[in-house]
């Protein structure tokens, strides 16, 4: 089964314009129903891995609170770990303890060893609690800088996290019924025989677009010196285009 020329559809029209384009492209296609995991480019989402173990230190920049919350290149739950998670280096012990039980310890503090997520929470409990002032000091910088109110404009330097390799960012979504999907068939074979509900609706959905081969599509190529947009109504080799060259300046020698 090749279903290699377009994702699988759940709605019949718009699998009847993928057949429309297959077949306008010199291919033997035909329609048929099949399981979306079973398809070459199958629909997928994105997953929403909400665990904070999943993820790994990306890289750290200095940043504004309010500035990071107004991001709109980050997602919601990155967002919620970059405000909420310090990356730290401890020991392989001491990081399986505290993504098992949330129990920290020096050993979750060191200079080297393996890259892990601490709450910022725990963190400044756990230094909080400890007798000498430096411990104390560091509970308070992060506390400032994570939980009063008044410091969201301040800048500050914030890690941020990924999802680590091992997960994936997009799954398969699984249907209940089987989907509409384009099948390539050998060019050397017999024409795909093509049901007479199919061929009714392609036909009527070919009437429905040869009117837009004569609609001007417009691109704009944007250069140093001059902007150039051209209107092309057809296609390439028979088709008319119209180019204006629009300079930034204008002058007179």
């Amino acid at each position: 089964m090749n279903t290699n020329w377009s994702t699988p559809k759940r709605n019949i029209f718009a699998a009847i314009n993928d057949l429309r384009r297959a077949l306008a492209a010199g291919h033997n296609a035909r329609l048929i129903r099949a399981r979306n995991e079973d398809c070459a480019f199958p629909i997928k989402v994105r997953n929403s891995i909400t665990d904070f173990r999943a993820y790994e230190f990306s890289v750290g920049l200095i940043k504004t609170r309010n500035g990071i919350l107004s991001d709109d290149r980050m997602e919601a739950f990155q967002k919620y770990l970059t405000l909420n998670y310090k990356n730290c280096y401890g020991s392989e012990e001491a990081v399986n303890r505290y993504y098992e039980t949330g129990l920290l310890s020096k050993d979750n503090f060191r200079q080297v060893g393996r890259s892990h997520l601490v709450k910022v929470e725990d963190l400044v409990h756990f230094h909080a609690c400890l007798p000498d002032k430096k411990s104390k000091d560091i509970a308070q910088m992060y506390a400032s800088q994570y939980f009063e109110g008044n410091t969201g404009d301040e800048r500050h330097f914030f890690d941020h996290f990924r999802l680590k390799r091992e997960h994936s960012i997009y799954t398969i979504s699984r249907f209940k019924h089987r989907l509409w999907v384009v099948e390539l068939l050998n060019k050397n074979d017999k024409p795909a025989r093509i049901p007479w509900t199919h061929a009714a609706m392609l036909k009527t959905l070919q009437v429905l677009v040869y009117p837009l081969k004569y609609i001007p599509k417009r691109s704009v190529l944007k250069m140093d010196n001059y902007k150039l947009v051209t209107y092309r109504v057809g296609d390439v080799v028979n088709g008319i285009a119209i180019e204006f060259q629009i300079p930034k300046k204008f002058g007179f020698k």
